[in-house]
């Protein structure tokens, strides 16, 4: 600390210190800190000036240096832990999307194996009902065999007698070697038979449609060309009207043609007028022609200024030709009034 307080007082034999045994200690102490110690200004230093302004400047500036470096370097620590623990972040967000993805994939796959097993539960239930269904209608089968077998057993009885006469026969003839031969041969000469007949039946049926088929076509073809006669009458008729009906629009069209060739040939003769009287003009007041032949409504609008000009000029003209006519008959009344009085005189 800078000395603030005297440390020498005056006294009877002159100046001494007032604590001579520190008196060394402080001195040293005082010379060694130079950091707080103020420096007395001088009797002519501006308190207020612009050097102490600048020093106290300077300070400012250097303590506002320091506490940039100190925020600096502990911004910069700031942000190297906020990119170690971003990155360790990173880290727990990679490895926790691994595991949600795992388990995503995991649940998904119960979710499909689920369904499947519904799927498979379902079909089987379908197939027990399927075979469920098939054994109960085996089993009625099975019961309207059984009562067919009874049935068919009075009549394997009954008819026991006539297979006798069938072995007999069979015997007996050459040609069947065996019952199953001879029914199967009876069965198919019955089934040629009514097949026979059943054919027979169809082609009766056939011949009587296609004669009706017959009768209906020649009614259908008699109409047919009853009708497309009147109709081809009907297309002459038609056809010399529309003949004349062309002949009359031919001459009506050559007509047309001639009087558009003629008010051709007077249009190109008059817009040939108008673009030789517009090129005189534009000699006539020594400028190149402007416009094009085809160009005719401006070469009109240009003749129309140019008339109404020259209409303009012509007036003045007149008015001045008048104006000129009237001064010399005034002169010539006035000479003739000064003969007579001459004459008179």
């Amino acid at each position: 600390m800078p000395r603030t307080q005297p440390t020498n007082k005056l006294g009877v034999y002159g100046q001494y210190d007032i604590n001579p045994e520190n008196a060394v200690s402080l001195y040293l102490e005082s010379k060694l800190k130079n950091k707080c110690y103020i420096k007395p200004p001088n009797w002519d230093t501006a308190h207020l000036g612009f050097d102490l302004k600048g020093i106290q400047q300077n300070r400012h500036y250097e303590e506002v240096a320091k506490e940039q470096a100190h925020m600096r370097f502990h911004s910069q620590e700031q942000f190297r832990q906020n990119e170690k623990s971003l990155a360790e972040a990173n880290k727990k967000l990679d490895a926790l999307w691994n595991d949600f993805v795992e388990v995503n994939t995991f649940v998904k796959d119960c979710e499909s194996k689920e369904n499947e097993s519904f799927e498979i539960m379902a079909n089987d239930r379908e197939k027990q009902r399927v075979y469920n269904e098939k054994i109960e209608q085996l089993d009625q089968s099975l019961e309207k065999l059984n009562v067919f077998f009874e049935k068919y057993k009075s009549v394997i009885e009954q008819y026991e007698p006539f297979e006798e006469v069938l072995r007999k026969t069979i015997k007996m003839n050459t040609t069947f070697s065996t019952v199953d031969d001879l029914m199967k041969r009876s069965d198919s000469l019955l089934l040629a038979q009514v097949e026979i007949s059943k054919i027979e039946q169809e082609k009766i049926k056939e011949i009587e449609a296609t004669r009706a088929n017959l009768l209906k076509s020649t009614k259908a073809a008699l109409q047919i060309i009853t009708g497309l006669n009147n109709d081809l009458s009907q297309l002459q008729g038609q056809y010399t009207e529309a003949w004349n009906e062309c002949l009359k629009w031919e001459k009506s069209i050559t007509t047309s043609k001639s009087y558009m060739k003629d008010n051709e040939m007077k249009t190109n003769v008059i817009s040939d007028a108008i673009y030789h009287l517009y090129s005189l003009i534009s000699k006539r007041l020594g400028e190149p022609p402007k416009f094009i032949r085809q160009e005719v409504e401006n070469q009109l609008d240009f003749i129309k200024e140019e008339i109404g000009t020259l209409q303009a000029i012509l007036n003045i003209a007149v008015a001045k030709m008048m104006r000129d006519k009237m001064s010399v008959s005034v002169e010539k009344g006035s000479s003739k009034y000064l003969g007579q009085q001459k004459r008179s005189d």
